[in-house]
């Protein structure tokens, strides 16, 4: 089977480490390209989906014509039987150009969008509520295949992480890694940490984003502010906790990272992240609650590292389910 993943984003988070790791799975069975944008490196973090995707996966990049002509090109020379989009940008210019020459896939990484998915052959939801939000009149395929984790980093020297933050051996740290804009709500965690004022503990946000001057601003003594890591799985286990305080999260990729680092954690109830932990879990906050979450935090610092079960967020289960999803949407003779 030929694959065409289409995305057209800057820098390197949860979709662009979805579509890389996907496609490298993909690609041991099939014949994978990926169309990227013609500038994909983040200006700001440097995050880069292109030094993620390596042979036999092929990169394209969109010439300075534009992702619309550069796709036209990928349709005539690559002839993929399965054209998989990611994000509003490229599902658009998909749906314009390659519907009705193959059957046309987008994975929801955030809401649905009638503009951008409401003509596409199938959609692929990685979590339930983005299903229930799909409307009735939306005629091809839908399915839910969540987000998975790869094992994590091993060898890890925490001691040195720790300290290159002046971080002591002693100290309880939270910590959370997130874009900062106003829904993943560092604020209502920066002001939860404050609350709890918890003796022996520190908060380390990693990330960056235009709300970071103002969290700082907001940020009492202990916060610490590690800037985008490009070795985040690694650098988790320099943490004793993690929280995840988003007021929306279409599923929590992070939170993954986090139980695989086999950390303790605390979220709010947002978007799929009960699809995570289970809807009654006891880890689970709502969202904007400063003194709920303050009081998780007192609870998370009296927990210890964890085992979790990941067999369901593996990729050897999940890769296997948006193959027989391609297989539905060929089977159902969409694409024309």
């Amino acid at each position: 089977m030929r694959i065409l993943h289409c995305i057209c984003t800057e820098g390197f988070a949860g979709t662009e480490r979805h579509v890389a790791e996907l496609a490298a799975w993909q690609a041991t069975e099939h014949e994978v390209a990926v169309l990227v944008a013609g500038r994909s490196r983040d200006r700001r973090t440097g995050g880069d989906i292109v030094p993620h995707l390596r042979p036999p996966v092929m990169t394209v990049r969109a010439s300075p014509l534009g992702y619309g002509v550069a796709l036209a090109g990928m349709m005539r020379r690559f002839r993929p039987d399965i054209v998989h989009t990611h994000l509003g940008r490229a599902s658009v210019r998909a749906r314009l150009l390659a519907r009705g020459r193959a059957p046309l896939v987008a994975t929801l990484h955030t809401r649905f969008s009638p503009r951008a998915y409401g003509r596409h052959d199938g959609l692929l939801c990685i979590a339930q509520w983005q299903r229930e939000e799909i409307p009735a009149v939306f005629s091809g395929q839908v399915g839910v295949v969540g987000n998975w984790t790869l094992p994590g980093a091993v060898g890890v020297d925490r001691a040195r992480l720790r300290a290159a933050l002046g971080l002591g051996a002693q100290d309880f740290v939270f910590g959370t890694a997130a874009r900062m804009v106003p829904e993943k709500n560092l604020d209502v965690l920066i002001r939860a940490f404050a609350q709890a004022a918890l003796p022996g503990t520190r908060l380390v946000l990693f990330g960056d984003g235009p709300e970071r001057a103002r969290l700082e601003a907001l940020a009492g003594p202990g916060v610490i502010f590690a800037g985008y890591r490009p070795d985040l799985k690694g650098d988790l286990h320099l943490l004793d906790g993690f929280v995840l305080p988003s007021r929306r999260e279409p599923f929590g990729l992070v939170l993954l990272e986090a139980m695989e680092a086999g950390l303790p954690v605390l979220a709010t109830a947002a978007g799929g992240v009960p699809d995570i932990l289970g809807a009654e879990s006891p880890d689970l906050v709502p969202p904007d609650d400063v003194a709920a979450m303050a009081r998780g935090l007192a609870r998370l610092r009296g927990q210890s590292p964890c085992r979790w079960d990941m067999a369901r967020f593996r990729l050897d289960r999940q890769g296997p389910a948006v193959t027989s999803f391609y297989a539905a949407c060929l089977g159902a003779g969409t694409g024309g």
